[in-house]
């Protein structure tokens, strides 16, 4: 009886070893996650106007990717005009049109992403807001996945591409924001991943994928709130938030871009108060931000595109009131490094 009694002893002793190693084990983990967290020294930018003059002209609304080792500048508005183009250059200087009348039609305020080794387009509006799908191997021939996906028609909308499925995030139809998020492996099939997401309706945010997360950063909302939020997700479906309050100013339609080191987020705009920013901001973890000088300010500006390439930020056209005028689409191209 004694031994038994020593053996079931011996055996609870281990398990509370086992115990107290797994719980060593979490917060050895934890340790290592703020490690990695720390917010690196940052310096300032130099700042290259790389051309004043883009061969497809002023635009703002457009939408910006890295696809085949190239800058794709894909569709967007000016003044009284809609695109339904494709341009791309390596070098931000000399632009080639992949096609200058695409088989989608012309809009603005899309989403675009890259999946599968194709580029795709959702949404978007002209006269009225759209839910089709389109696919591209070249930028040039353009295919239909669907007319009609699930989700409904948006634009202003965000897309992401993680472990092989799309996202699509929020936007708005007829000014009435969304908080929904779809998903997608083949771009024809759209699934529901949630009505409405812990941010809540929103729309002229920025989305992207960092640290295997995709983040959705700022905006505005069913509120008519300018948003500096800062939520991210692991798979899509369960959202968290970095920071409720951000250290840049709440605005919409700004750009956001990565690289390996973290997150950059340039200008966009509180209109209300006809603010327009040209500000640079960077961070590795979602919730220190610190704003990054450059060497020389480029025009206030939003609805712009940011992308990250060749070991440079780049800054690429939209809107601002840099001359006064109702009017100001942008046609320079701006990188920092």
């Amino acid at each position: 009886m004694k031994n038994q009694i020593y053996l079931i002893l011996a055996i609870m002793c281990l398990t509370l070893v086992s115990c107290d190693i797994e719980e060593e084990e979490v917060i050895e983990d934890s340790e290592a996650v703020t490690s990695k967290m720390l917010f690196p020294k940052t310096k300032h930018l130099k700042s290259t106007l790389v051309t004043k003059e883009v061969p497809f002209g002023g635009r703002a609304r457009h939408a910006s990717l890295i696809f085949d080792k190239k800058m794709w500048v894909i569709a967007g508005n000016g003044p009284g005009i809609y695109y339904n183009d494709a341009w791309f250059s390596t070098n931000g200087t000399d632009w080639v049109a992949a096609t200058k009348n695409a088989a989608f039609s012309k809009r603005a305020n899309h989403a675009v992403t890259v999946s599968n080794g194709k580029m795709w387009i959702t949404g978007g509006t002209i006269s009225a807001a759209m839910n089709d799908v389109w696919y591209s191997k070249d930028g040039k021939q353009w295919n239909l996945a669907t007319k009609n996906a699930a989700f409904s028609p948006r634009s202003g909308h965000g897309m992401a591409t993680l472990n092989g499925r799309m996202f699509v995030i929020g936007g708005h139809e007829n000014g009435v924001e969304k908080g929904d998020v779809w998903v997608s492996g083949d771009g024809i099939n759209w699934s529901l991943a949630t009505n409405l997401a812990p941010f809540g309706e929103r729309r002229d945010h920025s989305v992207t994928v960092y640290d295997n997360k995709i983040w959705v950063i700022g905006g505005y909302d069913i509120n008519n709130n300018f948003l500096n939020d800062v939520w991210y997700s692991p798979n899509g479906y369960q959202w968290f938030i970095a920071t409720a309050n951000a250290n840049f100013l709440p605005r919409r339609d700004h750009g956001l871009t990565t690289n390996e080191k973290g997150m950059w987020l340039t200008a966009g705009t509180r209109n209300n108060d006809f603010k327009y920013f040209n500000d640079i901001w960077f961070s590795n973890d979602g919730i220190n931000w610190t704003e990054v000088k450059a060497s020389k300010n480029y025009p206030e500006r939003t609805e712009h595109t940011s992308l990250y390439y060749d070991k440079k930020l780049w800054v690429i056209n939209g809107y601002g009131l840099d001359l006064g005028n109702y009017y100001d689409f942008y046609t320079d191209v701006w990188s920092f490094e």
